[in-house]
């Protein structure tokens, strides 16, 4: 167990395991891998646990994973592999789930992080499914966490150069990451290179649910709606009070139960109007702003412009999170402005089921990776210049910067709108909503100094 007093995300970390070059590769290809062209190294596996916040804005500590490759390079690239849905909240990265993606990007030299996600692992309550703020703040603090626990333990840095990738939900929380990262200005910290988000349900509203709920309504994994529906009741608390008003009985009772015990849930009947409600089931496909539309639509990825290359991986027979999505987000984002955005077929006989496994997400992170060698971005990052801080955070009223080099700032909200500029060198949060705040302090050349979260009580 290590732990420091002044890291700001990292809690502390426990070696879970170390793994040799020789066994990453031989389980590689007992799951179908090629690795004939790949060269391996050992690795390290961490759990970390980690201070982020939860959808509230409130402070909380969560879990995930961090696999070290074990090289001769102090600077290493890294990437934020996203893993796909999960019910049992113990079945994380942390506690060595999702550990095949982690052995191919780790054993081939780069550093990896795998949240767990809010709700999962060490984090209490309910997972807020498909939730994309929540999704990416947890991957984004997991990132910051562990560039503290190696700079400080290992003296190893990840090169900043940032590659995401994720397979299912995971495809929604890697391009989760990337928008939250580009709407909050976020890149100098971060310096993502390229993302490859893999069969991922982008459009949800106009796409991935109209799939699965109209027709005749039958879908081969119903399970996802009553989870999609705990998760947004749960964030924005306006679809129902009781489980009955949704479902029909007995269902009502085993989903509550299922919600409640943190497990693995049991099967439900195919067709959504054998458990639920017909009424609201009904209402949710003829009225565009029900409450669960409304909060579908805040959810959706499709509609916003990356300014590094993505590659969204999927395959044409999908028929669980459909091929259509990625499609549709390429088709969305070319015509907003986007400069390199590609769909990528990998199979066109393919499934969700034999999809993953795919190594073109590696190849081409390859292609543009550097070994050894330090990426300088514009901005330094948090972590490199530890003599600013911002406190008390979270506040109430009013956070103060340490540094009186600080002469103006600026007041983002989530979704990247300037809310003040003000010569200050303190942050007054006494008139605004509670929430995150993105603020950035500037001194007296309007030099930008510090980029950070505030999380306003």
């Amino acid at each position: 167990m290590t732990s420091f007093v002044n890291a700001q995300y990292f809690v502390f970390a426990t070696q879970i395991a170390y793994i040799n070059a020789d066994q990453i590769q031989q389980k590689l290809n007992e799951f179908g891998y090629n690795t004939d062209s790949m060269t391996f190294n050992d690795v390290r596996l961490f759990k970390i646990q980690y201070n982020t916040t939860d959808v509230f804005g409130g402070p909380t500590v969560a879990s995930g994973a961090l696999y070290v490759p074990q090289t001769e390079c102090d600077t290493l690239p890294l990437v934020s592999y996203q893993h796909g849905t999960v019910f049992h909240k113990q079945h994380v990265p942390s506690n060595w789930w999702s550990w095949l993606p982690a052995y191919l990007y780790s054993g081939n030299g780069y550093i990896a992080t795998l949240p767990d996600y809010l709700g999962m692992g060490i984090n209490p309550g309910l997972h807020p499914y498909v939730h994309w703020e929540s999704e990416a703040t947890a991957s984004i603090d997991l990132i910051r966490a562990s560039r503290e626990f190696l700079n400080e333990t290992f003296d190893k840095w990840d090169n900043n150069q940032l590659f995401l990738t994720g397979y299912s939900q995971g495809g929604h929380s890697t391009m989760a990451i990337h928008k939250y990262v580009t709407i909050n200005n976020l890149q100098d910290e971060f310096n993502i290179v390229a993302s490859a988000p893999a069969s991922g349900p982008f459009p949800l509203y106009d796409l991935q649910l109209p799939g699965m709920l109209g027709g005749d309504s039958t879908y081969y994994v119903p399970e996802f709606i009553p989870y999609v529906f705990a998760a947004y009741q749960m964030v924005y608390g306006n679809l129902y009070q009781n489980y009955n008003e949704y479902y029909d009985p007995p269902y009502d009772s085993i989903i509550a139960a299922w919600v409640a015990s943190g497990e693995d849930w049991g099967t439900l009947p195919t067709n959504f109007y054998d458990f639920m409600q017909d009424s609201v089931l009904d209402n949710i496909l003829s009225n565009p702003n029900h409450p669960f539309n409304v909060d579908v639509r805040d959810n959706d990825l499709h509609n916003w412009i990356p300014q590094e290359p993505v590659r969204m991986l999927y395959c044409g027979m999908d028929s669980m999170v459909f091929a259509q999505n990625s499609i549709m987000a390429q088709d969305t984002m070319n015509a907003l402005g986007a400069p390199d955005v590609q769909a990528i077929d990998l199979d066109p006989n393919g499934t969700h089921e034999t999809c993953e496994t795919d190594t073109y997400a590696l190849a081409w992170f390859n292609s543009l990776r550097l070994e050894c060698e330090m990426v300088h971005v514009s901005i330094p990052s948090l972590k490199e210049q530890p003599e600013i801080s911002l406190y008390p955070n979270p506040v109430k009223d009013i956070a103060t910067f340490s540094s009186k080099e600080i002469s103006a700032i600026e007041i983002y909200d989530m979704t990247g709108a300037l809310i003040v500029r003000r010569i200050d060198h303190r942050v007054d949060m006494s008139g605004m909503n509670t929430g995150i705040y993105f603020v950035i302090g500037f001194d007296k050349k309007n030099k930008p100094l510090y980029k950070g979260r505030l999380v306003k009580m």
